[in-house]
């Protein structure tokens, strides 16, 4: 595409995903399954209840969870289909320890475990390792930082138990803007003070300068990147060590409606959330060309 250039991506109505209550989280698994969790008041027990739906090959299938104290942000789910539910803030107790702020549910809503992921998180991710990969804001970064807490890393990594398997000690985050977990040897991040796109894998770490703009979500293909703050989505593509802007991206329906809504990307994949509905679609090398 030239710089400068629009380019339209044409996204799929998820059929199997009306939202009929308050929409809480959007997530999309490292299997490539939508997730949803909407809160709906439940009459039999007089209070609402968060439905968690499962979306996969248009099928839908929902557990009910009735939790309603915690204010979550996130939704992710285990290889085995325990699901994950993450709050971006925690609160501290009496003892001035951290309260539970992650949860995990089997497949029919039970509580099965929950400890503290810190404070501030921006996003999580969890690969096919059932590793949980966790970056964090600045609050989450600088709050706890003469202790040496966890979030003071930017970006680490937890096992299903709640336990550290990685810290970030090469890049000096002060706020982990956004994430991309394609899996457990592939893990991308762009952070900020130094506007960077970073690669890790196995064996090596790539870090690419990125235009001076935040960005929540992003989307990788080939030598592209596809970047959204939720109001504006934008075009990279790599040359050398750097990324540079190339224009702007929208989105339509089937319909050739204008889609706006909140936006979640990961691999090279893009799920929309409107008031009523999810839209989704992957990149391919048709995404990029001028239409």
């Amino acid at each position: 595409m030239e710089t400068s250039k629009t380019v339209t991506m044409h996204l799929d109505r998820v059929t199997a995903s009306h939202i009929r209550g308050k929409h809480v989280a959007t997530g999309l698994a490292c299997d490539g399954d939508l997730l949803l969790v909407e809160q709906i008041y439940d009459e039999k027990r007089k209070r609402p209840v968060l439905h968690v739906h499962r979306i996969q090959n248009q099928w839908r299938t929902t557990i009910i969870i009735a939790q309603e104290e915690v204010d979550f942000s996130y939704v992710e789910s285990f290889s085995d289909g325990r699901i994950l539910l993450v709050a971006s803030r925690c609160d501290d107790d009496v003892d001035g320890s951290w309260l539970p702020n992650a949860f995990i549910y089997d497949q029919v809503g039970h509580l099965l475990d929950s400890y503290c992921l810190d404070d501030g998180i921006q996003n999580v991710q969890v690969d096919e390792q059932d590793h949980i990969w966790v970056s964090y804001f600045d609050e989450g970064v600088y709050a706890d930082a003469a202790t040496n807490s966890l979030g003071s890393f930017g970006l680490v990594a937890f096992d299903d138990k709640g336990h550290v398997v990685f810290k970030n000690k090469e890049h000096p985050i002060d706020d982990c803007y956004a994430l991309n977990v394609v899996n457990s040897d592939d893990v991308w991040f762009f952070y900020y003070s130094d506007y960077r796109v970073v690669r890790l894998q196995e064996t090596s770490s790539q870090s690419f300068a990125a235009p001076k703009r935040q960005f929540s979500d992003f989307a990788v293909y080939k030598d592209y990147l596809v970047t959204t703050d939720n109001e504006h989505t934008f075009v990279l593509q790599q040359q050398g060590k750097q990324y540079i802007e190339q224009g702007r991206m929208t989105f339509m329906s089937e319909q050739d409606e204008l889609l706006s809504g909140t936006i979640k990307m990961r691999k090279n994949q893009i799920v929309l959330t409107t008031e009523t509905r999810l839209y989704t679609g992957h990149l391919n090398d048709s995404s990029f060309e001028n239409k």
